[in-house]
């Protein structure tokens, strides 16, 4: 989700079941299968840390669920930098005395990026931020590459243990081919613990429809990025989100080719409970 991959993507695909915290936020009737407080943020903090900023600090203290496992993602320079920055390291921190988590940012441009690269990325996300595990950007959708045919599913069992490397085996994984594919490989190779199964606007998810498959997996597996949703759209958004299972969210007016770049100028409203 570098700006020009957000610019490129008009993608449109997300989640199905049942989320209370945001049903119980819209009005909406909850099913047996959604428990309250389920909901958890996935915000993209695509924005740097700097003294008299308040959008890192924002985005830890105030991201959904008292009892923290929310999400944020660090994406210092597309990818963890050249060098360790000690104000993301505090930023991590902080988030980590809240209860929340962090995930450095990778690049895998579909497969096509050599995995020794990506492999390094991972390593210095830990050695400088002490992250909680890794945001996989631009993941293959299909497990075969359309242009070659090449099997993508070693390359990202590669990355993902790689990942669950790092202690044992309690680092998060999600990866963001940005739609929902067409089967659950993703989940069923395992190559993720959690997709970003729907990444676009608010008007395109009002027209998205889920996969059938999406429904066979609990809310938690799956992520959602609504961008582009003006205030009065904010509660259809949010209703929709709560009949598509949305286990992690993240919903802003911010739009653009990086519409990551700040939080929403609502997110005193959507970051407690959406609506």
């Amino acid at each position: 989700m570098t700006a020009a991959h957000a610019e490129r993507r008009s993608r449109t695909r997300i989640v199905a079941l049942l989320t209370a915290c945001l049903l119980v936020a819209v009005g909406v009737g909850v099913s047996a299968g959604a428990a309250q407080g389920d909901q958890r943020q996935l915000v993209p903090a695509y924005f740097a840390p700097d003294a008299e900023g308040e959008l890192w600090p924002a985005t830890c203290r105030d991201m959904r669920a008292a009892d923290g496992g929310s999400i944020a993602v660090l994406n210092p320079a597309d990818g963890p930098g050249a060098q360790a920055d000690s104000r993301y390291a505090d930023v991590v921190a902080d988030c980590h005395d809240r209860g929340q988590k962090v995930l450095g940012y990778v690049s895998t441009r579909y497969g096509a990026r050599p995995l020794a690269e990506v492999t390094a990325d991972i390593d210095r996300y830990y050695a400088d931020y002490a992250v909680d595990g890794v945001f996989v950007d631009e993941m293959a959708e299909s497990p075969q590459d359309p242009a070659t045919g090449r099997d993508l599913r070693a390359y990202y069992q590669q990355v993902y243990a790689h990942v669950g490397q790092r202690t044992a085996g309690t680092e998060l994984v999600v990866g963001n081919p940005g739609v929902a594919a067409g089967t659950d490989w993703q989940l069923d190779t395992p190559v993720a613990d959690v997709l970003v199964v729907f990444e676009g606007s608010a008007a395109a998810y009002e027209a998205w429809t889920p996969p059938r498959w999406i429904a066979a997996h609990p809310p938690e597996r799956f992520a959602h990025l609504v961008h582009t949703t003006p205030e009065d759209a904010l509660a259809r958004v949010c209703e929709l989100a709560g009949e598509r299972s949305a286990g992690h969210l993240y919903v802003t007016d911010d739009s653009g080719a990086n519409p990551w770049d700040s939080l929403p100028s609502y997110w005193d409203r959507v970051a407690p409970s959406c609506g």
